[in-house]
C-alpha cells in the first residue's frame, strides 16, 4: 500500500506542476460556468414584457385579467404610443390592443385583438398560441351566454377570469425541477465535460512516460503492476474529486446554489469520476501516441457530451436520439445528478443510473488495462 501511495503522491505533484492542467481542470470550468450560469440566472429572472393597451369598453378590464393569468410573461398596461415605442425598441415582444368595441367585433366575427409586433421572433411564436387560446375562450363564453341571456356575458367572463383552472390531487413522484436545479445541472455538465478532457489527457501521459522511459523504470521497480496501476487510478480519481469540489464551492459562492443531499451526491459523483478515469485509461490503451489520444478524445468527448445531455436537456431531442443517448455514459450520469440535485431522490432511478455507470466503468477499465503494455 505504501508503494501505491508513493506513486500516487508523485503523480499528483507532477500534475499540479503543469499550468496547462490547472487551467483545463479548474480555471476553464469555473470561468465557463460563471459566464453561462450568469446568463442563465439573468434570463430566468427577467420575464418577457408584453404591453397591453386596455380600452374603455366594459369587458376590457376582465380580458386584461384573463391575459395576466399566464405568469410566464410580464404583462404591463401602456398607452398605444408607449406600447408601439416599446415594441420598436424591442423592450416588449408584443403589444396587445384590447378594443373598445369588443362585443361588436365578436358579433361581426372580426379579430378580437390588434397585436403590434416588430417581427415574428421565437418569443412571439411562443406567445401567439396563448393569445389565440384566450380569444377562443372569450368567444366560447360569449356564445354560451348568448344562449341564455346576453347580459350574462360580463359575469361569465369574470367567473372565467377568477377561476383557477383545475385542481389536481396527486402523489409526488418527482419534484418539479426549479430554476436553481436547471442551473446546477448545467454546472454539473460543464464539470463532467472538463473532467473528461482533463483526466483523459492526464491518463494519456502514460504514453509519454513509455517513450521517456519512466514507465519502463516503474515496471522494474519493487512495486507490482497492480500497485503501479492502482497508484495511477487513485491519483486521477483524487484529481477529479478535487476539481469537482473546487467547482461546487466556487458555484455555491457565486450563485448561492445547493447540490442536493450530500449522502447521495458523494457516492454517485465518485462513480461518475471513476467512469471518467476508466474512459481516459481506455483511450490511453487504444492508441499509440499522445497526439492520437488528444484527437480521438476530443471527437468522442464532444459528440457524446452533446448526445448525453450535458449541453442541453435530453428531453428536447427527438425520440430516436434519446434512445441512442442510452448508449453513452453521460446521459446516465446526468440522470442521476438530476434526481439528486432536484431533490426527487427516486431510488429506483438512482440505482439504475449507478448500475449503468458501473457497467461502463468496467468496460472502460477492461479495454484500457488490456491495451496498456507493461513491458
Amino acid at each position: 500500500m505504501r508503494k501505491t501511495w508513493t506513486i500516487l503522491t508523485l503523480h499528483l505533484k507532477k500534475f499540479f506542476k503543469s499550468p496547462g492542467a490547472i487551467v483545463l481542470m479548474f480555471v476553464m470550468p469555473a470561468l465557463f460556468s460563471y459566464i453561462f450560469g450568469g446568463m442563465t440566472v439573468k434570463s430566468q429572472e427577467t420575464k418577457p414584457l408584453v404591453n397591453v393597451v386596455v380600452g374603455q369598453g366594459e369587458f376590457s378590464t376582465e380580458v386584461y385579467k384573463l391575459l395576466k393569468k399566464n405568469n410566464q410573461y410580464n404583462w404591463k398596461k401602456a398607452t398605444l404610443q408607449q406600447a408601439k415605442n416599446n415594441v420598436f425598441e424591442q423592450d416588449a415582444i408584443a403589444a396587445i390592443v384590447i378594443p373598445d368595441d369588443l362585443g361588436q367585433r365578436i358579433t361581426e366575427q372580426k379579430p378580437l385583438f390588434d397585436v403590434v409586433i416588430q417581427r415574428k421572433t421565437e418569443q412571439y411564436y411562443a406567445l401567439n398560441p396563448y393569445i389565440q387560446g384566450a380569444a377562443g375562450l372569450i368567444l366560447r363564453s360569449y356564445h354560451t351566454a348568448a344562449l341564455s341571456e346576453p347580459a350574462a356575458f360580463p359575469k361569465l367572463l369574470e367567473a372565467v377570469t377568477v377561476n383557477k383552472g383545475i385542481e389536481i390531487e396527486k402523489q409526488m413522484i418527482q419534484k418539479e425541477q426549479n430554476d436553481k436545479a436547471d442551473i446546477n445541472l448545467m454546472f454539473v455538465g460543464f464539470a463532467i465535460m472538463f473532467m473528461m478532457f482533463g483526466l483523459s489527457g492526464a491518463a494519456s501521459t502514460i504514453l509519454d512516460e513509455r517513450i521517456g522511459g519512466t514507465w519502463g523504470r516503474l515496471m522494474i521497480s519493487p512495486a507490482t503492476r497492480i500497485q503501479v496501476i492502482l497508484g495511477y487510478i487513485l491519483s486521477y480519481f483524487l484529481v477529479g474529486w478535487i476539481q469537482l469540489g473546487v467547482l461546487m464551492m466556487a458555484m455555491s459562492l457565486m450563485f448561492d446554489i445547493g447540490w442536493g443531499n450530500l449522502a447521495y451526491l458523494i457516492p454517485f459523483a465518485s462513480l461518475v469520476i471513476l467512469m471518467v478515469v476508466g474512459f481516459g485509461l481506455m483511450i490511453a490503451g487504444l492508441v499509440k501516441t499522445k497526439q492520437q489520444a488528444s484527437a480521438i478524445s476530443a471527437v468522442l468527448i464532444v459528440s457524446t457530451c452533446m448526445l448525453g445531455g450535458l449541453y442541453w436537456p435530453i428531453e428536447i431531442m427527438p425520440d430516436f436520439m434519446q434512445t441512442i443517448a442510452l448508449g453513452v455514459p453521460q446521459s446516465w450520469a446526468m440522470g442521476g445528478f438530476k434526481e439528486i440535485v432536484s431533490g426527487s431522490l427516486r431510488m429506483v432511478t438512482i440505482w439504475k443510473d449507478a448500475g449503468a455507470l458501473i457497467g461502463f466503468s468496467l468496460v472502460f477499465f477492461f479495454l484500457g488495462l488490456r491495451g496498456i503494455k507493461f513491458e
